[in-house]
């Protein structure tokens, strides 16, 4: 069994890397290249939801792109107790609320996209229990009681994702607070000592939970944007500020309701591609078969575009092996410096409907490449294998399709140049060895 074991461990071991492929000729042939470019047809299609649940983040905010049009994203979250049985068996008669604030804390690694202008948020309870057995997607609607929770005239908000807020006498990350009506404290409060807070199943039946929206209004090209919350570390929650007049008045209590990776919560989202002030968009998705000269990516269940690569099995010809296939992506003209490029893009495969990885990412999902350049304003993929196999009539000429990363957890969004891009246009470059 050990020699058995160390085999396959050398087998695999000893796997080529991809610049090897299609150099196993016999000792003494004459070697050379040959370069070529891929016939290429691209388009530009309508993602389907993506799930927005069991993820890092969630987000919430609204802006306007002027090439992808409006983009509104909420979050719906159950609330939790952090211990079981509160106010059994004491005196609850002189609780009295001071104030109550929902807290959501920045995700330190990426904290926002677009701009951090103001922005008016809108808190709702919940009217329908969620499932942890279900998933969420970005086109799930909650079902929520009309009434704003947000305290009157409290709900606008200029967002600052790098200020740490101080708490009495503690220094707490950086969040956006919302301060929330006082009848909804009182009404935790008047739950003390009853079935509703003895556990978490019973809380949640008592309170689903809430959505936090923003109502901005008409917003300019530009203006507004999506900020990340951390929901999964505790410090995104509802605080209820009070104290005992019967007992210690002086001294100030809380009680904290959290979201946390226990709980369900996921982003619901909202695009209307018509507040954009660009065509472009609108028109690459009436006509698939037009010639591109541009495509659109966009998170949240919005845009991918397919590659289609009609001639492929007719580049290998006698006397050539292929050696290299690079698919080189470039961004078309500028972006506003708030909505950049996408750090990573993904290509899949289609198999049965559904996303598949191709060969070339044995190594990782980002080992065929897709990082963004800065410099060359370009991604670029290493696709031999895929390439191979097609040619070899392993995978079907089927095409692959590109997508933007971090689909369910960030706004990310780029224009890239199509095919028929004049000055910079997409291609497929192929590197043949030939004997």
């Amino acid at each position: 069994m050990l020699l058995a074991c160390l085999g396959i461990a050398v087998l695999h071991g000893c796997r080529k890397p991809d610049d090897d492929l299609g150099l196993e000729l016999l000792p003494g042939q004459p070697l050379g290249l040959a370069a070529d470019t891929a016939a290429m047809h691209a388009f530009t299609f309508q993602d389907s939801a993506v799930q927005t649940s069991g993820l890092s983040r969630n987000l919430v905010g609204s802006y306007v792109d002027p090439d992808f049009g409006a983009l509104k994203a909420s979050l719906i979250a159950q609330l939790r107790l952090t211990a079981n049985n509160i106010g059994q068996g004491q005196d609850n008669s002189g609780l009295v609320a001071d104030s109550i604030v929902l807290a959501l804390a920045f995700e330190p690694s990426a904290t926002h996209y677009g701009d951090l202008s103001r922005q008016r948020f809108v808190v709702q309870e919940l009217s329908a229990s969620l499932s942890v057995d279900t998933v969420y997607h970005s086109n799930d609607r909650p079902e929520v009681f009309a009434d704003d929770l947000v305290a009157l005239h409290r709900g606008e908000i200029t967002p600052d994702p790098t200020g740490n807020v101080i708490l009495a006498n503690d220094t707490v990350v950086p969040q956006v607070r919302i301060p929330l009506r006082l009848d909804l404290a009182d009404r935790f409060l008047n739950a003390f000592g009853t079935s509703a807070l003895v556990d978490n199943p019973s809380f949640l039946e008592f309170f689903k939970g809430i959505k936090v929206s923003v109502e901005n209004g008409p917003q300019a090209p530009n203006q507004g944007g999506i900020l990340y919350f951390n929901t999964t570390g505790n410090s995104s929650k509802v605080t209820v500020y009070y104290h005992d007049a019967n007992n210690q008045p002086e001294l100030l209590r809380s009680l904290d309701l959290i979201m946390s990776a226990s709980g369900v919560r996921y982003t619901s989202v909202e695009r209307d591609r018509f507040q954009a002030v660009t065509t472009g968009l609108s028109d690459a998705l009436i006509d698939q078969e037009a010639p591109s000269e541009a495509l659109y990516l966009q998170t949240l269940g919005g845009y991918r575009a397919a590659l289609r690569f009609p001639d492929l099995l007719e580049r290998l010809e006698p006397g050539k092996v292929l050696s290299k296939a690079e698919l080189v992506v470039p961004v078309r003209g500028s972006f506003h410096p708030f909505h950049t490029p996408p750090g990573t893009l993904l290509l899949f495969r289609k198999e049965d409907g559904s996303d598949v990885f191709l060969a070339d990412q044995l190594n990782g999902v980002t080992g065929i490449g897709g990082t963004y350049d800065a410099n060359e304003r370009t991604y670029r993929f290493n696709i031999t294998r895929y390439a191979s196999q097609v040619m070899n009539g392993t995978l079907p000429n089927d095409g692959l399709v590109l997508v933007a990363s971090s689909a369910g957890v960030s706004a990310n969004r780029a224009i890239l140049c199509g095919p028929e891009h004049p000055d910079t246009p997409m291609r497929l470059l192929l590197t043949f060895t030939t004997y």
